[in-house]
């Protein structure tokens, strides 16, 4: 039997080992145009503040920048980019390539805390070190997730603010007071101030105590009582820390609300061989890409798990559930379902597969791993079974973790064995243009010319990834847009209605590929000597 020691042990020998691993790998991955444009945002809302408190220490550059007011993209949260931009001023960088590569750190550790919360949710529910670590590594070996934790500040950042505040929520809800009030206003403010979907937190906050107060669990005094800290917390922080809502607190909040709703977006996406707006999305779109980019073990446990959860449901009847442990079940199926269901049946606008929906993510994990106590606890009597399942489980795990480190730094195109071969005809692959780094490092090895020009014929934007050069072979390469010929041709295979046009295929030649498990991700084609 393993001491409290022993487990806690264990924990922290996990986590140090995922810290020690993220910090090691942080600078391998490129930059999308996403990130690009969420450092400005971050940018932006600095000098928005700056200009109102100390006018007087905005430098030169910043005379450069749009005012706030006609900033695109002022109603994003800035909870993330507001203070990774901070840093980057305190420390006084200036170099692109260091720029981002503290983004990846710091998005990394924001992971990390993230993954925390999931141990820790996991930990109340099943009282068990092994069921919280299998959450944990569950979290930790999902190949697409793990590779955008370097370099996704939207989805990530937001899918471990929501891991942080359903932990917070569920130990609210629990054992409601004024302090675990304040602490769960302060993740909820921070996870709304990420993306303004985390309004599904207050929600699931309020709805909980309610039938907990309607079923006689709770005293409704105290409850009522922190539940009004908490509301009254949650606001204020959320409006303290956003500074778009500074000026107009109510209406800001539902413009940034409404935008939200109705994303704009007007891209294509590849789904099963065929392209679809971004806004006319069929119905299956999500469960697909969420069945074809989740291992397998994963997706099984999850069924189980969910069978379990409606078992335990039907029989507690009109009352829904009997224990603390039944409750946080439906709390995780019904945080995890509820927005896949609200998205279909609004017809919301998504795209690059489930990216969006990625914090309903955990809550996923913790249903597959209420499948695996399930079939545990079921072969109580039956030792074979457990030994099958730990070793069924372990084999899966190791697979995954295997694939992984074959794969780095393109974790992010994984893709289980239900979809199929020949990725790039059937479905978005390399979306985000991880690649186009590894190619423009091969180019400036291979070609040593001091003026190198290169372009896209797919929607991937080469710019991006030039941030990441050393600047000695940064200023080698120059972007040209349009059909003007240039040196080198990358095409991603993801197609746009306003991407560039293919070129002759007779003025240019195969040069450099990337390919992961055999699938081509992208493509450089060099232009033929005239």
């Amino acid at each position: 039997m393993w001491s409290a020691r022993g487990n806690n042990a264990i924990a922290v020998a996990f986590f140090l080992t995922l810290l020690v691993v993220g910090v090691w790998c942080h600078r391998d991955y490129g930059v999308t145009w996403d990130e690009f444009q969420q450092h400005a945002t971050g940018g932006e809302s600095l000098k928005y503040i700056v200009e109102r408190i100390a006018p007087r220490l905005l430098p030169p550059s910043a005379k450069n920048m749009q005012s706030f007011d006609a900033y695109r993209d002022r109603d994003y949260g800035v909870a993330f980019e507001l203070p990774a931009a901070v840093l980057e001023v305190a420390l006084g960088l200036h170099d692109e390539r260091e720029i981002y590569f503290l983004r990846h750190l710091l998005n990394f550790l924001v992971a990390w805390a993230g993954a925390i919360a999931v141990w820790l949710l996991a930990l109340r529910r099943f009282s068990d070190w092994r069921a919280a670590l299998l959450a944990a590594a569950f979290l930790v070996l999902s190949p697409r997730l793990f590779a955008e934790s370097f370099y996704n500040s939207k989805d990530i950042v937001f899918m471990a603010a929501v891991a942080i505040g359903l932990n917070t929520a569920i130990g609210f809800v629990l054992a409601p007071g004024a302090g675990r009030a304040l602490l769960h206003a302060l993740a909820t403010a921070v996870a709304i101030d990420v993306r303004i979907m985390a309004v599904l937190l207050p929600l699931l906050t309020v709805a909980v105590l309610a039938c907990r107060l309607l079923r006689r669990e709770v005293a409704p005094a105290p409850v009522l009582r922190a539940l009004a800290i908490y509301l009254a917390a949650s606001a204020v922080l959320v409006v303290a820390m956003w500074p778009f809502l500074w000026a107009d607190p109510f209406g800001h909040f539902v413009e940034a609300f409404r935008n939200m709703a109705r994303f704009r977006w007007e891209g294509q996406v590849l789904h099963i061989g065929r392209l679809y707006p971004g806004t006319d999305l069929p119905w299956h779109y999500i469960p697909v890409w969420i069945a074809i980019t989740t291992p397998l073990l994963y997706l099984v446990l999850f069924a189980v798990g969910t069978g379990a959860i409606l078992g335990r449901v039907a029989g507690a009847g009109a009352r829904l559930w009997r224990t603390e442990g039944d409750l946080q079940d439906l709390i995780f199926l019904g945080f995890f379902v509820a927005p896949i269901v609200a998205v279909i049946a609004l017809h919301s606008v998504v795209y690059h597969g489930w990216r969006h929906l990625f914090f309903a993510y955990p809550a996923f994990l913790l249903v597959a791993v209420r499948g695996a106590w399930a079939i545990w606890h079921v072969a109580r009597e039956r030792v074979l079974w457990r030994w099958g399942l730990a070793g069924v489980t372990a084999a899966a795990l190791l697979h995954t973790g295997v694939w992984m480190a074959r794969a780095h730094p393109f974790e992010n195109v994984y893709f289980n064995v239900l979809a199929g071969r020949n990725w790039k005809d059937n479905f978005d692959v390399d979306y985000f243009g991880m690649a186009n780094r590894q190619a423009l490092e091969y180019i400036a090895a291979h070609d040593s010319r001091a003026k190198i020009t290169v372009g896209a014929d797919s929607f991937t934007l080469v710019f991006a990834a030039i941030r990441t050069l050393p600047a000695r072979e940064r200023v080698r390469f120059g972007i040209v847009e349009g059909p003007k010929p240039v040196d080198y041709l990358f095409d991603n295979h993801y197609h746009m209605p306003h991407a560039a046009p293919r070129r002759d295929p007779n003025d240019y030649e195969p040069f450099y590929e990337v390919r992961v498990d055999g699938e081509l991700i992208l493509e450089v084609f060099r232009r033929r000597p005239s």
